[in-house]
């Protein structure tokens, strides 16, 4: 009797590792941050460029943090769907509570034009990743990092 094995590394384990990357948040700054630019332009340039530098360094930020906000949400002993919507959900909420809370702290004008383009990113791109955790596990390189979970 002949017992398949999984490949170690499939296209979809290596999305998984890039999303971790430092290339995901610098693309993240320069589209957000270029649409909050946008999306605010109509109340002068030094307001605009203000929105579009917070959101940018925002988006830089929970790019490169969310995934490890996620993951630190998704281990435990739960069954797997609870750890999924766990890590999904409150990632959401928690990424989305902060940047609401610093763009109203700046006076942002059109907070929810700001943030419209990336709301349906950020929830595709949170579900993508803890369907990935769920399918492929943690990443190695990321064990070390997060907390113990005694749930």
């Amino acid at each position: 009797m002949t017992v398949a094995v999984a490949p170690t590394h499939t296209l979809g384990r290596t999305l998984l590792e890039l999303a971790d990357g430092l290339s995901g948040a610098l693309l993240g700054f320069l589209f957000y941050g270029g649409w909050a630019i946008w999306a605010n332009s109509d109340h002068g340039m030094a307001i605009a460029l203000r929105a579009g530098a917070i959101q940018g360094t925002m988006s830089f930020i929970v790019t490169l943090s969310g995934t490890t906000l996620m993951k630190a949400l998704f281990i435990g002993h739960a069954a797997l769907w609870v750890r999924f919507l766990r890590a999904s959900i409150g990632a959401l909420v928690l990424i989305y509570s902060l940047i609401i809370s610093v763009h109203l702290l700046n006076g942002t004008p059109n907070i929810l034009l700001t943030l419209a383009p990336g709301l349906p990113i950020t929830i595709f791109f949170c579900l993508s990743y803890c369907y990935g955790l769920m399918r492929y596990g943690i990443p190695e390189h990321s064990l070390q990092l997060l907390p113990r979970n005694p749930d």
